[in-house]
């Protein structure tokens, strides 16, 4: 016994130390760099807005700002039945699916196989009388390893991560992306639909100036002019009534798709007619730092180029050798002679075998070191893609702030201008009934009324999507979570 514990002592040092190598090779740092967020240009405060916008802590759920409960509806509708939100949820999943396959690398492959199999005797044992064939029939356990020396294995995990938190972001990007495009086109349609309704009243207008200058013009109070001015005032403002209701109708259409719906499902199911909301007042206290965490798709950008970093490790790991082990141990019998299938799992019968094997690039080193060059530029590129979003979210920002800025003084002074010139056209009126002045005066302050209050009325719809546009430039309300959607995507029935 102190023989035999002696002899066997140094086979279990031998395994026990390559045990142990192997483990400290595999657990090395991975080939190739490690992400470090870059230093951005970012400015340090947003330009100021005047009086009376104030600030708060957030803006979730700014849609709630605008007090309409319709505006609510949509959002709700949109973000469970449209198509687009639909087939991101879907990216994720298959980010998802990819992340798992790219994980069970790190991992021995283990496989059952089982078989059988039958000879027929050729023609010279036919001859001979032996007439019977024979069966074979295999039963057995297969592995295979690749140890993951260098790191490849364990960088494919990590762009695969990353890849996969960038479908959850661009999901988020998405989401908001919808929310501000259906507030923003169900902002446009009432703001048509209120400009079609001042269109009609300045037309019952005119029509009412136009009997006024035929009936005149009949009596011979005035000449034929006046009669003809009237006539070409009313037929121009009628001539922009099938116009507004066209661009009435095409956002309504715009606005079924967004909820996944028929072009014809928003006039159906929504009448909302009657003035504008009113514009919010507070925005949230944001810095512009802030858009690296609060804009999902700057941050899917940044996942972007993480993921693509992970790969230069993968493309490194190409150039160093790369072992694998293998083996099998299974049964193997055949009824030909005295043996019997039956037997199969009868230790006599049994079948193992284990490998070894080492793959070394010596001729194609030059290709490899191509595919590192490129997995590089195609890194530097999306770092690239993620500074420019990083100064696009900027410019958003303050593009829709100055947005705000100068409607929020235009609607002021249109207000001012509206009141003077409904006050003009009904003096003007007063003054050709009373011969003082010829239609021309009347003509001049009806066209005034009717492009003030357009105006006015297309000011107070830029000025919501104005609103609409800076909470989306600010994030929209997004808190940074990650966490894939809980709702399952719809399958197509025509899946086999």
């Amino acid at each position: 016994m102190p023989l035999l514990a002696r002899s066997r002592r140094p086979d279990t040092a031998r395994f026990a130390w390559c045990a142990g190598l192997v483990a400290c090779l595999t657990a090395c740092a991975p080939l190739g760099p490690d992400y470090v967020r870059p230093a951005q240009n970012i400015q340090s405060q947003w330009s100021p807005i005047p009086e009376p916008v104030g600030t708060a802590a957030t803006l979730q759920p700014w849609w709630q700002q605008f007090g309409d409960p319709t505006l609510v509806t949509l959002l709700e509708m949109a973000r469970t039945a449209n198509p687009s939100m639909q087939s991101a949820a879907l990216r994720i999943a298959q980010a998802q699916a990819q992340l798992g396959i790219t994980q069970t690398g790190m991992h021995p492959s283990v496989q059952l196989s089982t078989g059988a199999s039958f000879t027929k005797p050729d023609t010279i044992s036919q001859i001979l009388g032996k007439t019977d064939g024979s069966t074979a029939a295999q039963f057995a356990l297969q592995s295979s390893w690749e140890p993951d020396f260098w790191g490849k294995v364990r960088r494919g995990v990590e762009s695969d991560q990353a890849s996969f938190m960038s479908s959850v972001a661009a999901y988020r990007a998405a989401q908001v992306s919808l929310e501000a495009s259906v507030a923003s086109t169900y902002f446009g349609w009432r703001t048509l639909g209120l400009r079609l309704d001042i269109a009609e009243g300045n037309l019952k207008q005119q029509a009412d100036s136009l009997r006024i200058a035929d009936a005149r013009f009949r009596g011979g109070a005035t000449s034929e002019l006046d009669r003809h001015q009237a006539q070409t005032q009313y037929e121009q403002t009628q001539a922009q009534i099938p116009l507004l209701r066209a661009s009435l109708q095409q956002a309504a259409h715009a606005l079924s798709i967004l909820l996944g719906q028929a072009p014809d499902y928003f006039d159906k199911a929504f009448s909302v007619r009657g003035d504008l909301s009113q514009p919010p007042t507070v925005l949230p206290g944001t810095l512009p730092l802030d858009l690296l965490q609060r804009r999902p798709d700057v941050v899917q950008a940044e996942l972007a180029a993480i993921a693509q970093l992970a790969r230069i490790g993968q493309a490194q790991a190409a150039l160093y050798p790369s072992f694998s082990l293998s083996g099998s141990f299974g049964f193997q019998a055949s009824d030909a002679g005295n043996q019997r299938l039956s037997d199969i799992f009868s230790w006599n019968n049994q079948v193992r075998s284990i490998s070894a094997g080492l793959l070394f690039p010596i001729f194609d080193r030059g290709r490899i070191k191509n595919q590192v060059k490129v997995q590089d530029a195609l890194f530097e590129q999306a770092l690239r893609s993620y500074e420019t979003q990083v100064l696009k979210a900027q410019q958003e920002v303050e593009d829709a702030l100055a947005n705000i800025a100068s409607g929020n003084a235009a609607r002021l002074s249109l207000l001012r201008a509206r009141d003077a010139v409904r006050r003009s056209a009904d003096l003007s009126m007063q003054r050709y009934l009373a011969g003082a002045s010829d239609y021309t005066t009347v003509t001049t302050s009806e066209q005034a009324r009717l492009q003030v209050e357009d105006a006015l009325q297309q000011t107070e719809g830029n000025l919501l999507q104005a609103w609409v546009a800076v909470f989306r430039a600010l994030g929209g309300g997004w808190d940074g979570d990650l966490t894939p959607p809980e709702f399952a995507p719809k399958t197509s029935s025509r899946r086999p």
